[in-house]
C-alpha cells in the first residue's frame, strides 16, 4: 500500500523523476532525483511554505511546514476534492489520492511534458501544487491558489509570497556547482551581457530592467561542444518584494535533507531567517559548492469578492522556469520527448 513518506517513480518526455508527500499536513509535494535524458538536474524541490500579508497590517500568515504567526499546514486533499472549502473527508487516506502523474504527448505547439500535480487545503484557501517538466530540459514548478476568501473580510487584499527550495546537482557533479547572476547593461556587441559569479551566500534582488535571472554552473561537466553545463533560474512577477518578503533569490549551500528546509522561518511573519540563519558564509567560486537556491513565487490578490470569486477561487497559477543552459544536445524534433 502507497504511504506518506513513500517515493514514487515518474517518467515521460525524457524525464525521470520521484515524488513524495513525506505527511499528510505538511510542506506538501516533494519532487526528487530529477534526471533529464539520464542525468541529475535536481536532487530535490518542493515548494514548503508561503508568506500572505494582508492589507491593514494584520492578519500576516506564514503557511505550510513549520506553520507561523496563525498559519496553517498544508492538507493533502483527494485529488478529486472540489474546488472548495473542504472538511477533513477530502484529506487523503493515502498519498496516491492525492497525486496526478500526467504524459503529455506533444502537439503543433508544445513540447512533450511530464506533470506532477497535487491539491492541498490551508485553512480557508486550497493549494495546487504542479511540477512541469518538458522535452526541452526546462522544468515549471507551479502553484495555484483556490479555496474561499477568508471569512469575514472577504474584500481585504493580500500578497502570497510563495517559497520554493531548489537543490540542482547539475549532471550529479556536486559539490561543483557555483552560481552566477547575469545582467543585461546595454546593447553593445560585445560586452552588453554579462554573467558575474556570486562570490557570498545571500540574498539576490530581481530586476526587470537589466533582465536579470540566475544560473547553476557546473565546475567539471561539459557539454559536447566543450561549455559548462547548467540551468538558469528565470523569475515573472505579478507583486513586488516587500517588508514580509524582502528577497527574490537565497543563494545557499546543502546541509542536509533533515534541516533547513524552511523550519524556523516566519517567526516574526517574515522571512529574515534565511538571510540570517540559513544563507550565511563565502562561496566556493573555483571549485564549486552543493547550491540550495530559494526561490519565491509571488502575485498580489485583489480579491473579486463582488464577482467572480463570490463562492471560490478560480484556480489561478504562478510559476518560474528553470531553463537548460549547454546541459543536453538536443537533435531533431525537441517537441518529440
Amino acid at each position: 500500500m502507497a504511504n506518506f513518506g513513500d517515493y514514487h517513480q515518474a517518467s515521460g518526455a525524457g524525464w525521470s523523476v520521484y515524488w513524495r508527500l513525506p505527511k499528510l499536513d505538511g510542506g506538501g509535494l516533494e519532487i526528487w532525483f530529477a534526471d533529464f535524458q539520464g542525468r541529475r538536474v535536481m536532487w530535490r524541490g518542493f515548494q514548503p511554505f508561503a508568506l500572505v500579508p494582508y492589507h491593514g497590517g494584520s492578519p500576516t500568515f506564514k503557511d505550510g511546514l513549520d506553520a507561523q504567526c496563525g498559519g496553517a499546514p498544508f492538507y493533502a486533499l483527494k485529488h478529486s476534492a472540489p474546488n472548495a472549502w473542504n472538511n477533513p473527508s477530502f484529506y487523503a487516506a493515502v498519498d496516491t489520492e492525492a497525486v496526478v502523474v500526467k504524459v503529455e504527448p506533444p502537439d503543433d505547439f508544445n513540447p512533450a511534458q511530464l506533470v506532477v500535480s497535487a491539491k492541498f487545503q490551508c485553512g480557508w484557501y486550497q493549494y495546487v501544487h504542479s511540477w512541469v517538466f518538458e522535452s526541452d530540459g526546462t522544468i515549471h514548478p507551479r502553484v495555484a491558489m483556490g479555496g474561499h476568501l477568508i471569512p469575514g473580510d472577504p474584500s481585504t487584499a493580500h500578497v502570497h509570497h510563495m517559497y520554493f527550495r531548489i537543490d540542482l546537482d547539475i549532471d550529479g557533479q556536486f559539490p561543483h556547482d557555483v552560481c552566477e547572476v547575469f545582467n543585461h547593461n546595454n546593447f553593445n556587441k560585445p560586452g552588453g551581457d554579462q554573467w558575474d559569479l556570486v562570490k557570498q551566500q545571500g540574498k539576490l534582488l530581481s530586476n526587470p530592467d537589466t533582465a536579470r535571472k540566475w544560473r547553476v554552473r557546473n565546475t567539471i561537466s561539459k557539454n559536447e561542444n566543450g561549455q559548462f553545463r547548467g540551468y538558469e533560474i528565470e523569475i515573472p512577477r505579478l507583486a513586488g518584494r516587500d517588508k514580509f518578503s524582502t528577497g527574490d533569490v537565497w543563494v545557499t549551500i546543502y546541509r542536509g535533507d533533515g534541516v533547513q528546509q524552511g523550519e524556523g522561518i516566519g517567526l516574526n511573519c517574515t522571512d529574515k531567517e534565511l538571510e540570517t540563519t540559513y544563507a550565511i558564509g563565502p562561496l566556493d567560486t573555483v571549485n564549486g559548492n552543493d547550491i540550495v537556491l530559494w526561490v519565491v513565487a509571488r502575485a498580489h490578490h485583489e480579491p473579486r469578492d463582488q464577482g467572480e470569486e463570490a463562492d471560490h477561487l478560480p484556480y489561478h497559477y504562478e510559476e518560474f522556469s528553470i531553463v537548460p543552459r549547454n546541459f543536453a544536445r538536443i537533435r531533431g524534433d525537441v517537441s518529440h520527448g
